[in-house]
This record gives structure tokens, C-alpha cells and sequence, in this order.
């Protein structure tokens, strides 16, 4: 098995698993909607791919069988990211068949390396109960913060 961050070349395979990845985490995408997201999913890895978002992948030969994505978020710096820089991390994901393998955790062991060397100063993610115990093994706990989560979903 070999882990490096992916490159350009790479934006069909890492398309391809985060559209499994949304099929196993949303269950019902309607067929239309697939190509949809099939498209932009391309066409945001043309554009951000290690601009600011660095997609870890594991090959097994020349196939990816693992990812997981870091968006690199700047934020006017503060005491919590003194360099003003956020990790998010997105579509951890691995194929079925070589899940329980210790993929996942080390490629977030890479990006949490990665991390520190580019001073990212916190890394932030929403963990799925099957992806909890990978990422508290890798250092990861649940934040305790005085100010409460909210979203506003815009429709189009």
C-alpha cells in the first residue's frame, strides 16, 4: 500500500470514490442528481486540488482504495488559530473491501502531519459513529465550546 497526497491525474479516481462515499452516506440520490454532483465534484478538485484542499489517498497498485480530504480554511487569526488557518476534514472514505485495515487512520495520521508542518492550527471535523473511534485513536475529541452550532441551508 502506498499513501501520498493526491495530484491532478488523480481527479477521476478521487470523483469516483467521493460519489461512493455519498451513495453509502445519503443512501437515495436520484440518477439526475448523481450526474450533477459527478460533474461539480470534478470540477472542484480541477480547481481547489492542492490549492486549498489536499486529498490523502492510499494505492493499492495504481488504484485508490482510500481518501480523505483537508480544506484549508484562512480565518482572521485569533487565540484558538493564532496563524489564522483551519483544517475541515471531509469524505474520509475507504472501499469496502479493504475496510479494518488501519487505511483511514493513517491517512488521517498524514494529514494531521501535513498540518502541523503547513501551521494549520486546529483540525475540525463532524465524525459519523462508524468514523469516531478512527479519529479518536488518531488524537481527535469531542469540543466543548461555549458558542452553539447553527446553519442557515439556502435553497437555489
Amino acid at each position: 500500500m502506498i499513501f501520498k497526497t493526491a495530484c491532478k491525474k488523480d481527479i477521476p479516481q478521487l470523483t469516483k470514490l467521493r460519489v461512493e462515499f455519498l451513495k453509502e452516506d445519503f443512501k437515495n440520490i436520484a440518477d439526475g442528481d448523481l450526474e450533477i454532483l459527478e460533474k461539480n465534484i470534478t470540477k472542484y478538485f480541477k480547481k481547489h486540488l492542492n490549492k486549498d484542499a489536499v486529498s490523502f489517498i492510499a494505492l493499492d497498485g495504481k488504484n485508490i482504495v482510500a481518501t480523505a480530504m483537508l480544506l484549508i480554511i484562512e480565518k482572521p487569526a485569533n487565540p484558538n488559530f493564532v496563524y489564522g488557518k483551519v483544517g475541515s476534514v471531509h469524505g474520509v472514505y475507504t472501499l469496502p473491501e479493504y475496510r479494518r485495515q488501519g487505511l483511514a487512520l493513517q491517512l488521517i495520521k498524514n494529514l494531521v502531519t501535513y498540518s502541523k508542518e503547513n501551521k494549520i492550527d486546529r483540525v475540525e471535523l463532524k465524525a459519523s459513529k462508524m468514523g469516531a473511534p478512527v479519529y479518536e485513536k488518531a488524537g481527535f475529541e469531542l469540543e466543548h465550546d461555549v458558542h452553539q452550532p447553527m446553519v442557515l441551508s439556502l435553497e437555489n
